[in-house]
């Protein structure tokens, strides 16, 4: 079993670095449709897990959901070309198809009140969460016809080399820290063997994983070279070596909080794993967990700096 989870271990990692170098150096497109992907199998996996703790939610309508607000997202991104214009049209299409939900299980006497909070719950949980880490994918300035990675800004680079290594790492030592010193539990309701030693082990990790993108981040600037688009946040390097170590702390933090999130879901719908996708890890969204919540985290933060 442990090998196992190695195993899988290491290819989920392969893939996550195959998706930053991709999207840093070739084009944004290969990080969304790694979203693209998690969003389609999360919402199935989300799906079966709701339809165990309350009303079967509508397959047809979150699958229609999860086209209809990529489609509206890349209009929007595409057409608009601004930082925040896909995001937006997402919501958008969101509103419309929780409106579309409404109206169709007021009108069928096949579904009642609670298939529309199902669907609407599985629509914003992994689907709209998601959409915060492909929306910092274009943090993008456009000069000209069409949105590249050549245009990225310092908060681009920045925000997806955190989101992919402080989950990562927090949860790698989480792991590490909690199997080996044990100890008082966490939250044992939710979660019974997530252990504080874990939590604090899990913060050692963020910390570290923000270490390891300052470190790029000062080869790169230091021998002017390309790695994966990372630069100072601003010219000051104490701003940015603080600023970099608290983002590793708090992304740290919420990625914990989306695990517990993901284990109270679980929980109520009285299952293990939200599937056995992952051998040794569960499904996507056991994998994921963690990764969503920290996404919104870090999107919001940096549309903050871009703002002032």
């Amino acid at each position: 079993m442990k090998n196992t989870r190695a195993v899988t271990g290491i290819l989920v990692t392969a893939v996550y670095i195959a998706i930053v170098v991709l999207s840093a150096y070739v084009h944004p497109l290969f990080l969304d449709v790694f979203i693209l992907a998690v969003a389609v199998l999360g919402t199935y996996e989300m799906g079966n897990a709701v339809s165990k703790m309350m009303s079967p939610n509508i397959v047809a309508l979150n699958m229609t959901a999860v086209g209809v607000g990529f489609g509206a997202f890349w209009f929007a991104q595409y057409f608009f070309r601004t930082y925040s214009a896909g995001l937006a049209g997402y919501m958008v299409a969101l509103v419309v198809m929780i409106l579309v939900t409404l109206i169709v299980t007021a009108s069928s006497k096949k579904y009642v009140r609670g298939n529309a909070a199902s669907t609407v719950l599985v629509m914003m949980y992994p689907g709209a969460i998601l959409m915060f880490t492909m929306a910092m994918n274009y943090f993008i300035d456009v000069d000209g016809a069409f949105i590249l990675a050549s245009g990225a800004t310092p908060y681009r680079s920045a925000a997806i080399g955190l989101q992919f290594i402080v989950p990562a790492f927090t949860d790698m030592f989480a792991y590490l820290v909690g199997s080996r010193l044990k100890g008082k539990k966490l939250a044992p309701k939710i979660s019974p063997n997530k252990t504080i030693s874990g939590a604090i082990g899990g913060l050692l990790g963020g910390l570290l994983a923000a270490g390891i993108v300052l470190l790029l981040t000062f080869l790169g600037v230091y021998y002017k070279v390309n790695i994966c688009g990372l630069q100072l946040i601003n010219d000051n390097w104490t701003v940015t070596i603080v600023v970099l170590l608290v983002l590793g702390l708090f992304g740290s933090v919420f990625d914990q909080l989306g695990d517990l999130l993901a284990s109270y879901i679980k929980r109520q719908a009285d299952i293990k794993d939200f599937s056995n996708l992952l051998p040794g890890h569960g499904g996507i969204i056991d994998r994921v967990d963690g990764f969503m919540l920290s996404g919104v985290f870090y999107y919001l933060f940096f549309a903050v700096l871009i703002l002032i």
